[in-house]
């Protein structure tokens, strides 16, 4: 028997769903048929964004994903389209459960829609508590060559964390960080300028590849999870927050040069990219980690004592004073 935990209440905050949650489930259970009867159902407390749940039944296990309510109906379809075209071409991608109301279902509350779907769940390890080996950056990088072959547009949800709007994140919170962050970031900042972001060819991207976001199960396969940040942009940034977030780390960084050489050297394999772009990389690798020395400064500023902005926060200074050694 399913029972309703006070601790959802922080997700469920960040969504429209204002039904008792218990009446929620019975309604999923309506709706998705084929995942049987709900037996247990536990938040995923992780991330900033959409309320994740993972869901118990006597059929077996599967996830909840409740979308942020700030979310536009566009930018939730296209998150469902990224998801079933990156499948046809071979990217290991969750796979979705279809309902009464197709891949992507609804219910309305005082004219709030609440959209949310259910896919099965891969029994799999993230790599954040490990570096991954060349074998699985070599993976990764392929498949995401394949995605970043998608051309079509995305209702995009803006990502305040990513590098290529690390430019207007500054000059929104520039008069709110203090002197010391400043001085830490600005070299990063001036030399951002100075880049013609217009010369960048451009495609669907998953546009936050860090180790969270890639399971792999004992069986050596893959999932790539969490297109909450996809868009449609810049190859060179789906690159960089690769090579910062998911590749390197202090563990291996005396290997940096071998694994940046490999990311290229796969990636291109599919992708022609121009001098500029490839001169824009490591720039873009700097500005991975600044945009996120800046956005956890700022949450710690106002009060953000959680462990997960705690690491991300030490990890990208860390990671950035090795960068400009």
């Amino acid at each position: 028997m399913f029972t309703y935990k006070n601790r959802y209440e922080i997700l469920l905050k960040r969504t429209f769903l204002k039904l008792p949650f218990e009446k929620f489930i019975k309604k999923i259970e309506n709706i998705y048929p084929s995942i049987g009867i709900i037996k247990e159902c536990n938040p995923v407390l992780e991330g900033y964004e959409d309320a994740n749940f993972i869901i118990d039944t006597n059929m077996g296990k599967f996830v909840l994903k409740i979308f942020l309510r700030e979310r536009t109906g566009k930018n939730i379809r296209d998150y469902i389209k990224i998801l079933l075209e990156a499948e046809k071409i071979g990217v290991p991608v969750i796979k979705l459960i279809k309902g009464n109301l197709g891949f992507l279902s609804t219910i309305t509350f005082r004219n709030n829609i609440v959209y949310f779907h259910i896919s099965k769940f891969f029994d799999g390890e993230n790599f954040e508590t490990k570096t991954p080996r060349i074998f699985d950056v070599v993976k990764i990088i392929k498949y995401l060559a394949r995605l970043n072959t998608l051309q079509f547009q995305i209702g995009e949800s803006y990502d305040s964390w990513g590098n290529k709007n690390l430019l207007k994140e500054y000059e929104l919170n520039k008069n709110k960080i203090s002197t010391e962050v400043n001085t830490m970031i600005i070299p990063t900042i001036t030399k951002l300028t100075k880049l013609e972001f217009n010369k960048f060819s451009k495609s669907v991207i998953h546009g936050d590849m860090q180790r969270k976001h890639v399971l792999k199960n004992k069986k050596g396969e893959y999932c790539i999870l969490d297109f909450g940040c996809a868009s449609y942009a810049g190859k060179v940034f789906e690159i960089s927050t690769f090579l910062a977030w998911f590749c390197l780390d202090e563990n291996n960084w005396k290997d940096r040069k071998k694994i940046y050489s490999t990311v290229i050297t796969e990636y291109t394999k599919r992708h022609n990219l121009a001098n500029y772009e490839l001169k824009s990389i490591p720039l873009l690798i700097e500005a991975s980690y600044v945009s996120y020395f800046l956005k956890t400064s700022l949450l710690i500023q106002e009060g953000d004592k959680s462990e997960e902005t705690y690491n991300w926060h030490v990890s990208a200074k860390k990671m950035l004073q090795k960068f400009r050694k």
